[in-house]
């Protein structure tokens, strides 16, 4: 089994918020990922522009339930500060996502993080774009956000 890691932060100097969730989580540990990722969030200062960081290099789901409870997280962050999800165009049938920013904490731009290279490289084919990107690599992830203005 391997060691679970369910962290979230933001950092003031690169205004990214990072996010990890890693290891056999459980609807538990999503849970608690979701707890840390809204703590960091509400360290974000009102009307201030940030990217995201998600780290998924190792995730493992320990159930369907699991995944389930974890594919929105990310979606609706996003979608809540301004930043249309490009996972909505993996469905054929696009599920309806209002996009706002009442907070006025804007998402410029996501990173995805995932052990998967194949998976990776068929969302930077089908989805990816100039302010949402998909790796396998954390410190390429992190260096291609810090490099977008």
């Amino acid at each position: 089994m391997s060691t679970k890691v369910t962290e979230s932060h933001w950092d003031q100097n690169g205004k990214i918020l990072f996010t990890s969730l890693k290891g056999n989580v459980d609807e538990a540990d999503i849970f608690a990922w979701k707890h840390t990722l809204s703590v960091a969030v509400a360290s974000i200062p009102t009307n201030t522009e940030f990217k995201v960081l998600l780290d998924l290099n190792g995730f493992d789901p320990v159930s369907i339930s699991a995944h389930k409870a974890m594919r929105n997280v990310i979606p609706e962050l996003l979608a809540t500060h301004g930043l249309r999800p490009a996972f909505i165009d993996l469905f054929d049938e696009k599920p309806e996502m209002i996009i706002s920013c009442d907070d006025g904490k804007r998402c410029t731009a996501f990173a995805n993080v995932h052990h998967d290279p194949n998976k990776m490289a068929d969302y930077r084919k089908r989805i990816g774009g100039d302010r949402q990107q998909f790796f396998t690599d954390k410190d390429q992830a992190a260096q291609w956000l810090n490099g977008l203005t």
